[in-house]
């Protein structure tokens, strides 16, 4: 008896999808909206240094080490439950920070933050598989989905300045207390209850060895690329490698793995991680140098270049939502490749305007960031429905859960490599340049950062200051032009891999033969069960 065609998704399941972009939205605000609340929150609760980092990044830190464990979780007992849970918790730690009276608390709040939002993509991802059986409509959802984080790390800047402006510090975090708990009591009503696999068992010895090992490998190379070669963090980078080496073998030898790798066998799937992992590793760095760029050396205030960088985070918004449209005409590696190509020419006119320097025009220098936004886009949006088309629809979570991963090694490998290129590149320049009259004291500050230059600049007089500001300026064009020399390089090779590794890829079968993602087929729910 032949299949029955897939039944295209109705009302519920796009007002079930409206649901599941609320806490990816609300993560991804949370993450740029803390950037402009950390200096509120060192005057009020006066953390060291160390306290200051460790407020920044922890709930990161957490979010990737228990990432793949999440995915595991989603698959073995039901995405609904786990989403329901993780929001929960999400609501519970965002009160805990919003009254944090000290900074270990605050810290603390922060790694359960990060711990309880890292449900939300794989559950995600797991029910959005199962409510949009039809590919085409699969590929919108996708996209959508990916667009509301995209959203809230564009809008997490103004919106979190607004509530600054008239709220306390804590705000930021007490508004996702009612947002969570009314996501956690809608999803029973909206989302369908789908069964996980119920079997098998959660090996604690491969938890502990992912969890440590993607930890130090985040955590040793964050650390190394903000402040550079130490001993400590050198060996907490190696150490991850090694665990993670211990990790992929101990599930070559185990009957039911916490991470299966036999995933990796499609070609398609793995080409669409490397891919996503490949396209932030290149880009990273010339993004974080972009921002300060237009500070420090074409002169825009913090406000105004806050404003400036809404604009291309907006079009990687739009970008990201209209992705899907491409394949009416393309397969997804075709697709990709334009995109690529897209965020080549992008990246290529930054490389030339950059160089400029102070003379540098903001609209020439805006738009050619927004262009290679929207390039970059179909990457994330259809090289993730790739990635996912070729999975087992059962092991979803476990997918979504490899690219999160790569993602964030991509995100600390990109801010380490892109990073030392802009440092070596500043601080070589800058001692060629160093005018003559500066003391060895200053010097060294000036070598080692933009921010060092700027503060010895301060005390100095007009005509010293004005060169010293002005060689800097031109050290940092050249860190600038570096890091997008390695953007450019990066998306080269990706265009290359992209469309002779994925010309074949499609998004429009059914992934290794099954057949439980169509309509009529799919996994009986389990309402006792989720």
């Amino acid at each position: 008896m032949p299949d029955r065609p897939a039944a295209r998704a109705d009302t519920r399941a796009w007002t079930g999808l409206g649901l599941l972009m609320v806490p990816v939205f609300m993560a991804a605000l949370d993450m740029t909206v803390l950037f402009l609340a950390i200096p509120t929150i060192a005057a009020d609760l006066l953390p060291s240094g160390t306290q200051q980092l460790w407020v920044l990044h922890i709930g990161d830190i957490a979010g990737a080490g228990l990432v793949l464990t999440a995915g595991r979780l989603v698959d073995r007992f039901g995405p609904r439950r786990l989403l329901v849970l993780g929001m929960l918790g999400y609501g519970l730690a965002s009160g805990l920070a919003a009254f944090a009276p000290t900074v270990e608390l605050l810290i603390l709040a922060r790694m359960l933050l990060g711990a309880s939002a890292v449900t939300m993509a794989p559950a995600g991802m797991a029910l959005i598989r199962r409510m949009f059986p039809v590919p085409r409509q699969f590929s919108t959802a996708v996209a959508l989905f990916m667009a509301a984080f995209s959203g809230g790390m564009a809008l997490g800047p103004p919106l979190g300045g607004v509530m600054l402006e008239h709220f306390w510090w804590g705000s930021i975090f007490l508004v996702n207390v009612p947002i969570a708990f009314a996501v956690a009591l809608l999803a029973p009503r909206l989302l369908p209850s789908v069964r996980g696999t119920g079997t098998g068992r959660i090996d604690v010895i491969s938890v502990a060895l992912s969890v440590a090992g993607i930890v130090g490998i985040v955590y040793g190379v964050q650390e190394l690329a903000a402040g550079g070669w130490n001993v400590p963090h050198g060996l907490a980078a190696v150490t991850g490698v090694v665990l993670l080496a211990a990790f992929v073998r101990r599930q070559r030898t185990l009957v039911d793995p916490l991470l299966d790798l036999t995933l990796l066998r499609s070609v398609p799937f793995s080409l669409g991680l490397v891919a996503i992992w490949l396209v932030i590793t290149a880009t990273a760095g010339a993004d974080l140098q972009f921002a300060q760029y237009l500070q420090v050396v074409v002169g825009h205030s913090t406000l105004a270049a806050g404003a400036l960088l809404v604009i291309p985070a907006l079009a990687s918004v739009a970008a990201t939502a209209a992705s899907p449209v491409l394949l009416r005409w393309l397969r997804p590696g075709y697709a990709i490749g334009l995109g690529v190509l897209v965020a080549l020419a992008g990246a290529v006119a930054l490389l030339v305007v950059v160089a400029a320097g102070p003379r540098a025009s903001t609209p020439l220098l805006v738009g050619a960031a927004a262009l290679m936004a929207v390039g970059v886009a179909p990457v994330f949006a259809l090289g993730t429905n790739v990635v996912l088309t070729h999975a087992p629809v059962r092991q979803t979570g476990s997918a979504q859960s490899l690219q999160e991963v790569g993602g964030s090694l991509g995100n600390t490998s990109g801010l380490a490599l892109g990073g030392t290129i802009a440092y070596l590149g500043y601080s070589r320049t800058l001692q060629d340049t160093v005018p003559s009259g500066l003391d060895d004291e200053a010097a060294e500050q000036s070598v080692q950062s933009i921010g060092g230059a700027i503060t010895a600049a301060e005390d100095l007089p007009a005509d010293l200051a004005a060169r010293l500001t002005a060689a800097a300026q031109d050290a940092f064009t050249v860190a600038t032009r570096d890091a997008y020399l390695l953007a450019v390089a990066g998306l080269a090779v990706l265009a290359v891999l992209v469309f002779w590794g994925l010309r074949t890829a499609r998004i429009d079968e059914e992934p290794h033969g099954e057949a439980d993602h169509v309509a009529g087929r799919e996994q009986p729910a389990d309402h006792r069960r989720d």
